[in-house]
């Protein structure tokens, strides 16, 4: 029973979060996917687990969508500050709202 929670709610939420925070840091969506893979595939061969395997290649998956949905949201986000401080002479940014300096 614990297994079963280990790999279908555990490990796929720790996948998501390093996903992100390695997108954060690498902004490379392969590189993320092939960190993930390394690491869960060194874990499925000291456990000597083959149902491991398969849900290796299920969490790669995972953490390659995660960091592309990731560095969307990344690139709207510049997109929306750049076009925020070109459209507005000295403004700043606050949150979502562009504000102009006096």
């Amino acid at each position: 029973m614990m297994n079963l929670l280990l790999i279908f709610f555990a490990l796929p939420l720790a996948t998501i979060v390093f996903s992100i925070a390695l997108q954060r840091i690498l902004d490379n969506p392969i590189l993320v996917a092939a960190i993930i893979f390394s690491v869960f595939l060194i874990v499925t061969f000291v456990v000597e687990d083959l149902n491991l395997l398969i849900a290796t290649i299920i969490y790669t998956i995972l953490s390659f969508i995660t960091a592309i949905i990731v560095r969307y949201i990344d690139e709207n986000n510049n997109e929306n500050n750049g076009n925020c401080n070109n459209n507005l002479n000295n403004s700043i940014v606050q949150g979502n709202q562009c504000r102009r300096m006096r």
